[in-house]
C-alpha cells in the first residue's frame, strides 16, 4: 500500500514537472502588441470587435488551453475554409511570436480585459478612370485597402491571396471580378463579400472595388540584358581564312618574280 502511495507521489511529481517544461518551452504572447497585428491582418474577416464580418466570431472559446488551440489554427489555419495557415512555415507572414501575441490579444480582448485596438482610416486617392469600366477606381481603392489587401497585397501583388495586378483575360473581366468579390470561391480562402451572401459590400463597393484592381499595374519585367558579342561564326571564320590564303599566296609569286 505504502509502495503504492509512493508511486502515486512520484508521478504527480514527474507530471507537474512536464507541465512545467512545456510552460517554459511556449511563447509569451504580448497582447498590446497582438492587437495592432490583428488589426493589420485579422479585423478584415473578423472584425474588430470579434463578432465576425466574412469570418467566424471570436467572442468564445471553449476549452482550457485557449491560446494554445487559437495559435494552432492562426499557424495553420482550416483546411476547406475561408481561413488561411498564417504562419511562415506554412506560407504565411506571421512569425511564432507574431501568432503567439495575437493569441493572447484575442484571448484577452474578447474577454473584456483587454481594450479593442482601433482600426485605420483610409482615404479614397485619386486613381484614372478606365474606359469602358462603370466601377469609381478612386472609391474602389478605400474599399480595397479596407477589405482586400490584408490578403492580396496593398499593391495587388499577393500576400496570402493572388496576386491581383495583372492583365486580366476574357471580354469582360470587371463582370468576372465583380462575380468572385459577391460570391466568393467555394472551397478555397476567398470568402463571398456580398451583402446578398452574408458579407459587408454592397454592389456598388464591389464595383468599385473591382475597377481599382483592374487599374493595378503588374510588377515590371527586368529588362534582358543585350547578348554578349562572342567569336565570329564560323561562315566569316573561313571566309577570312580564304582571303588571308589568297593575299599569302599572291605575296608569294610577286617575290619569287622579283627573285
Amino acid at each position: 500500500m505504502r509502495s503504492r502511495s509512493w508511486l502515486i507521489i512520484v508521478g504527480a511529481v514527474l507530471t507537474a514537472a512536464g507541465t512545467i517544461g512545456g510552460v517554459r518551452g511556449q511563447l509569451i504572447g504580448d497582447p498590446e502588441r497582438g492587437g495592432s497585428l490583428y488589426v493589420e491582418n485579422c479585423a478584415v474577416c473578423h472584425g474588430v470587435d470579434g463578432q465576425g464580418r466574412v469570418g467566424a466570431r471570436l467572442a468564445q472559446f471553449p476549452g482550457i488551453q485557449i491560446d494554445a488551440s487559437l495559435e494552432q489554427t492562426i499557424a495553420a489555419g482550416i483546411s476547406g475554409s475561408v481561413m488561411p495557415a498564417w504562419s511562415l512555415d506554412n506560407g504565411g507572414p506571421l512569425s511564432a511570436q507574431d501568432i503567439a501575441d495575437v493569441a493572447a490579444y484575442i484571448s484577452a480582448a474578447f474577454a473584456g480585459t483587454e481594450p479593442l485596438a482601433p482600426l485605420p482610416t483610409y482615404l479614397p486617392s485619386p486613381v484614372p478612370t478606365l474606359p469602358a469600366v462603370s466601377g469609381d477606381p478612386s472609391l474602389g481603392a478605400a474599399v480595397y485597402q479596407g477589405n482586400c489587401a490584408v490578403c492580396h497585397g496593398q499593391d495587388g501583388r499577393g500576400r496570402i491571396g493572388q496576386t491581383l495586378a495583372k492583365a486580366w483575360p476574357g471580354n469582360q473581366p470587371e463582370a468576372y471580378l465583380r462575380q468572385v468579390i459577391r460570391e466568393g470561391v467555394p472551397g478555397t480562402t476567398m470568402p463571398a463579400w456580398g451583402q446578398a451572401e452574408g458579407g459587408p459590400l454592397n454592389d456598388e463597393e464591389i464595383a468599385n472595388a473591382s475597377a481599382f484592381i483592374l487599374s493595378l499595374q503588374p510588377a515590371a519585367q527586368p529588362t534582358p540584358a543585350p547578348a554578349a558579342q562572342g567569336p565570329i561564326s564560323l561562315t566569316v571564320g573561313l571566309i577570312a581564312l580564304g582571303v588571308i590564303g589568297v593575299l599569302a599566296v599572291l605575296g608569294l609569286l610577286v617575290y619569287y618574280r622579283k627573285s
